[in-house]
């Protein structure tokens, strides 16, 4: 976690901003149908959920924010639109400073899709750092990448993951993570 407690200041939860919402964009192809990411798993990948926590109960006036911490632009794309078609409201960040961004405005996610492998940012590290924060420590934080090793697998829930999905994985799995960990 060195390199990450060299940009703790990077990474401060405490201060909001309001809310932008991104409104969902077009995708041709239907949500059972979408695979996203590629990685080294089989077709369907491994999905591994670990539900920690009760879902918290739908507020009726608003939708659930789920922040999506991925660097590639067409994995966030098509997350966006689906979960967005499945009325939950997406935040994206793809580079440490997007991540500071986006944990600052309010309201907080409810839930985090993180990847591991990004350019400036280490998923493992800041899954820790999350999972340490006063501020972002009550978020389940669901892995979203293609590390597909028993040993990457096992990190990521030993750090707090309350999932662990592999690329590439299906958005049906995807949705059934989310609803299991939200509502």
């Amino acid at each position: 976690m060195d390199d990450l407690s060299s940009h703790e200041a990077d990474l401060d939860f405490t201060r909001h901003a309001p809310a932008e919402v991104a409104a969902p964009r077009k995708w041709p192809a239907s949500a059972a149908e979408v695979e996203i990411g590629g990685g080294a798993a089989d077709a369907d990948g491994y999905h591994v959920t670990i539900t920690r926590r009760e879902p918290k109960p739908r507020a009726p006036a608003g939708r659930r924010i789920v922040l999506i911490i991925e660097d590639d632009e067409n994995v966030r794309m098509a997350l966006e639109h689906y979960l967005g078609a499945d009325g939950y409201a997406t935040r994206t960040a793809g580079t440490r400073r997007e991540i500071q961004a986006a944990l600052q405005t309010a309201p907080l996610p409810d839930l985090i899709f993180l990847d591991v492998d990004m350019p400036d940012a280490d998923g493992f590290d800041l899954l820790e750092k999350f999972t340490n924060s006063k501020v972002v420590g009550n978020v389940p934080v669901v892995m979203l990448t293609a590390r597909c090793s028993r040993k990457d697998i096992t990190r990521g829930l030993s750090l707090g993951a309350a999932g662990y999905i592999t690329k590439p994985a299906k958005m049906t799995v995807i949705s059934d993570a989310l609803r299991a960990l939200v509502g």
